[in-house]
């Protein structure tokens, strides 16, 4: 009698962990026209690919041509050829081959754990000999596609060290809100965060409002560029001060090899129209993916200021390897 609580306990303690976590259970299926189906989680459809995450074959991009019917537990938002839209379990009854975009649709406030994507890369290098260095780099990227919403997350720091002498040590994070409109266009809220203590930036903290478009939206690419009215706020050798500013940005990823090689490209121009002086950032990124949580990620990241602190040189280059983990 005592084992059959605790067995009662345990199915419980389950039940509920799924409920309030939202762990995945995959009950989703994908057909394709030679019959076969396939079990795992529908991560949505653009460009007329469709991706399938399956835990025996990692994630999929399947053409949707071939794919015959898809069954969901969950709701997705539908955006159909005709531009009729509705937000729905997919079933057997649902032409596949009428659908334009399918994405997650918003999910419970109670689910946790499973709606963001994360990436955390930590990067190690260092030399010895008449000059003895270190290098550490780390980077985390986080995102949340919704049917009328993307979030996305980036935070960068880098710290190097030689002769026991601190050469460098950056902090950049950045946070972007998408509202997403009609025929690729979006609205844009963004937020920078940064410091630079060795060229006299204590802080630098950037709001900003705008639009964009997304001019390649793929589930093996896409393109976006998008403009932002700002204000910047400052603290430049103890003198802090709020600017007006312009924010331009863009954002390139591509998937190669079936999914296992990422490209991916960064850049943002910050122009401060009261002192007419700018900062470029640019991050080139490429990614191998060793298995679905592991890869291994080089990254280079390039930063010119017009008006630099004194003593500084306009132009920072920065490599990095290492590793990633996916969760």
């Amino acid at each position: 009698m005592h084992l059959k609580k605790l067995k009662l306990l345990f199915i419980n303690i389950i039940s509920i962990s799924i409920y309030l976590f939202g762990i995945n259970v995959n009950g989703d299926t994908l057909t394709v026209e030679n019959g076969d189906t396939l079990s795992g989680e529908l991560i949505g459809l653009s460009g007329k690919v469709v991706t399938f995450k399956t835990d025996y074959a990692g994630t999929l991009y399947i053409n949707q041509r071939k794919v015959e019917s898809l069954v969901t537990e969950a709701d997705y938002t539908i955006i159909y050829v005709a531009g009729s839209k509705e937000t729905r379990a997919l079933n057997k009854s649902l032409d596949v081959k009428r659908f334009d975009v399918v994405r997650t649709a918003s999910t419970s406030t109670l689910v946790i754990n499973t709606a963001w994507k994360n990436q955390l890369t930590v990067s190690i290098a260092g030399t010895s000999g008449n000059n003895e260095s270190q290098n550490f780099s780390l980077f985390g990227e986080s995102s949340l596609l919704r049917s009328n919403s993307e979030q996305l997350l980036n935070v960068s720091h880098t710290r190097e060290s030689t002769d026991a002498q601190t050469t460098t040590n950056l902090l950049d994070l950045k946070y972007n809100f998408r509202w997403l409109r009609e025929r690729q266009w979006y609205n844009t809220l963004s937020i920078d965060y940064s410091y630079d203590p060795l060229k006299d930036v204590t802080w630098r903290s950037v709001l900003g409002f705008g639009g964009g478009k997304k001019f390649i939206e793929h589930s093996l690419t896409d393109l976006s560029i998008d403009v932002a009215f700002s204000a910047v706020y400052q603290s430049l050798e103890e003198l802090e001060q709020v600017s007006p500013a312009l924010r331009a940005a863009s954002a390139y990823n591509k998937k190669m090899f079936g999914g296992r090689v990422e490209l991916s490209q960064q850049n943002r121009l910050l122009w401060i129209t009261e002192t007419s002086a700018g900062v470029i950032d640019g991050v080139f990124g490429l990614r191998f993916l060793l298995s679905n949580s592991l890869n291994l990620d080089m990254r280079s990241n390039l930063k010119y200021e017009t008006e630099p602190a004194e003593n500084s040189k306009n132009t920072d280059l920065t490599y990095s390897i290492g590793i990633g983990v996916s969760f």
